[in-house]
């Protein structure tokens, strides 16, 4: 670092104390991201992480020093715009909370769609003008009816993975279409010298909850008919064994003071069948 600019090491530093002082540290790609949005999300996340951009060049560099095990590991995560999250708060809350805060935008020239970009038929609300030429050019079949343009029939603009041109960003944004998912995507994250990609993170908590609750009763019930006890099942089981004794009982008619209501209402009940027969007798 001695022919290193004074400002480079203040940030190194800066960087490894923010590392050292947190036990989770996220890799976001903010690629694409308006700088605007980019703030409202630091700001929303300001009582639960500090958010970092810096030249990766120093990133790397303070993540060498910090002699943190397993920061080396989010190194193939840093390509392109990239922001570092320093947080207490676990990775998979960290995850779901940035995937909630992702908003639409209008598409433009030389990005990839994110899927097949349909023009739904219908009216476009544009008046007669130079915008049918427009929407012609980015392959919209269009055509001026009851004095508005109007989209004939579903039109697709792009399909998934197209390279968006300048004259379909323009045909989109004329008719108000935002297609583009923007925000901030964590890549990767460290806890406890363990890394989490966004395809381990990227799960749905009410899906994961409800998974964890068919395993628990799928294995509440397999210990139960199994006659496992457990202190999870052994309410159950007596009131098993208390339903089936009381059962016995009063099938055997054996007087005991926990069934007699049930003796006797089984005497009346029969009492009333042999009554009844008599008088059809």
């Amino acid at each position: 670092m001695a022919h290193v600019a004074e400002w480079k090491k203040k940030a190194v530093a800066g960087l490894e104390e923010l590392i050292k002082a947190h036990p989770v540290i996220a890799i976001s790609s903010i690629e694409s991201l308006p700088a605007s949005q980019f703030q409202e999300i630091r700001e929303k996340l300001r009582d639960q992480a500090v958010v970092k951009v810096a030249k990766l060049k120093l990133l790397k560099l303070a993540f060498e020093n910090s002699g943190v095990k397993g920061l080396g590991q989010l190194e193939g995560h840093m390509e392109g715009p990239t922001a570092v999250i320093f947080s207490d708060v676990n990775p998979f809350k960290l995850y779901n909370f940035l995937k909630k805060n992702k908003s639409m935008a209008p598409a433009r020239a030389g990005q990839a769609a994110p899927y097949d970009i349909v023009v739904p038929k219908g009216d476009t609300g544009l008046p007669p003008g130079p915008a049918l030429g427009e929407l012609k050019v980015a392959g919209i079949n269009a055509r001026i009816d009851g004095g508005s343009i109007k989209v004939m029939k579903d039109s697709t603009v792009a399909k998934e993975g197209d390279t968006i041109t300048e004259e379909q960003a323009a045909a989109l944004s004329k008719l108000g279409l935002k297609p583009m998912e923007v925000g901030m995507t964590l890549e990767a994250a460290l806890e406890n010298g363990m890394i989490f990609t966004s395809e381990i993170l990227d799960i749905s908590e009410e899906e994961t909850l409800s998974n964890i609750q068919k395993a628990y009763m799928s294995g509440f019930n397999l210990a139960f008919n199994a006659g496992y006890f457990m202190k999870e099942n052994i309410e159950t089981f007596l009131q098993k064994a208390s339903t089936e004794a009381r059962n016995l009982g009063v099938e055997a008619s054996i007087l005991d003071k926990g069934i007699v209501e049930d003796l006797l209402a089984k005497g009346e009940m029969q009492a009333k069948a042999i009554s009844s027969l008599v008088k059809e007798a």
